[in-house]
């Protein structure tokens, strides 16, 4: 049996497109998770449906208050009960708003042995721009996977996005010619691995969003992300959008770099890579912004690649003014012949250094 994740922020935009699929593919069955609120917390709820309707309907108790855990541990149940039944010849799982389809589909080839045949994300044509340039919480939205989840809106549709094979592609015509071809071009920098499927009005195309055998089971996540880094890296800018490409050998000033961190982050949607510091001169850390957030840290291993390389992609960026400003935060030789003579700005993110630099 042929299985597609499809994954998105909006619930709605997801059950309709489900119901498309299932009326359009015959043969295709839809298992489908959705967070419901209760008295006593909120349980999850597995429905399992096709054309004729609903088949199966569970209730299921969330493990350790974790939304995405819950998904993770029922999705190869669920496979497996509806390719039992041998009734359906492909299937399309339906995740909740904040479940991140990558880790899933990663747990299901290596841990389950269940393959996954293609990775769709649905995107909002018309609130797209709105959801990656805000800072509001999923919180705030009361789309949190778990308690503990402080992640941004912003960062969930990033996510989805990277992890998509597919991009479902709705309400384009709703934002007028000129908007369409900048969502276009964000995806293209964004997503540069996917293929983007426009939908027309009652989901005209869905058909091409399953069973595309586009995704690779094979290779693991750090081999897409750099595919997906040298993709995007080699996007032409288009419709206003840009991907700044900077790198360096040279480490840089944690002061400035921490001074300047508002202003490096201001109108790019997403930027990654890794940089060096210089009063942490034996490790790379791993740098990751979505919005207006920003996390540093991870420290990572990475060969015959410069120091500190950066993608950064916005609509409307001075890639001038940016590069400008990433170089002046670059430790000179004066600085590090004289020593590390400033106190670390990092501390709290980082922790303390604990090693001895390298000169």
């Amino acid at each position: 049996m042929q299985l597609t994740l499809l994954a998105g922020p909006s619930p709605s935009l997801r059950d309709d497109l489900v119901r498309c699929l299932v009326l359009r593919r015959p043969g295709l069955v839809a298992v489908v998770y959705d967070l419901e609120p209760r008295p006593g917390g909120p349980v999850l709820l597995r429905r399992i449906h096709d054309a004729s309707g609903l088949v199966q309907r569970d209730e299921l108790e969330l493990t350790g208050c974790c939304l995405s855990c819950t998904v993770r541990q029922d999705a190869a149940a669920a496979v497996q009960l509806v390719d039992r039944a041998q009734r359906w010849a492909e299937a399309v799982m339906a995740l909740p708003a904040a479940v991140e389809p990558g880790q899933l589909a990663l747990v299901l080839s290596k841990r389950d042995g269940v393959p996954v045949d293609t990775v769709t994300t649905v995107v909002d044509a018309v609130l797209l721009r709105q959801q990656l340039e805000g800072d509001d919480l999923l919180a705030e939205r009361g789309l949190t996977a778990a308690e503990t989840d402080r992640r941004s809106t912003a960062e969930l549709v990033v996510s989805q996005l990277e992890d998509a094979d597919v991009l479902a592609v709705v309400d384009l015509e709703r934002v007028g010619t000129g908007k369409a071809r900048t969502v276009e071009a964000l995806l293209s920098h964004l997503a540069p691995l996917a293929l983007q499927v426009p939908l027309g009005p009652g989901g005209v195309g869905c058909e091409d969003l399953v069973s595309t055998g586009r995704h690779d089971p094979v290779s693991g996540q750090r081999d897409r992300e750099h595919l997906a880094v040298l993709a995007a890296g080699l996007c032409p800018p288009a419709c206003g959008v840009t991907t700044v490409v900077w790198s360096s050998d040279r480490p840089l000033h944690s002061q400035r770099l921490h001074a300047a961190l508002a202003d490096l982050v201001t109108g790019v949607v997403r930027s990654r890579g890794h940089v060096w510091l210089a009063d942490r001169s034996r490790v790379r850390f791993r740098w990751e912004s979505a919005g207006g957030r920003l996390s540093l840290g991870e420290p990572s291993a990475w060969d015959a690649l410069p120091d500190c390389a950066l993608l950064l992609t916005g609509v409307g960026l001075d890639e001038a003014d940016l590069v400008a400003r990433l170089d002046a935060c670059l430790a000179t030789d004066d600085e590090l012949a004289a020593g590390l003579t400033w106190p670390d700005p990092f501390v709290d993110a980082l922790g303390m250094d604990g090693m001895t630099p390298d000169r």
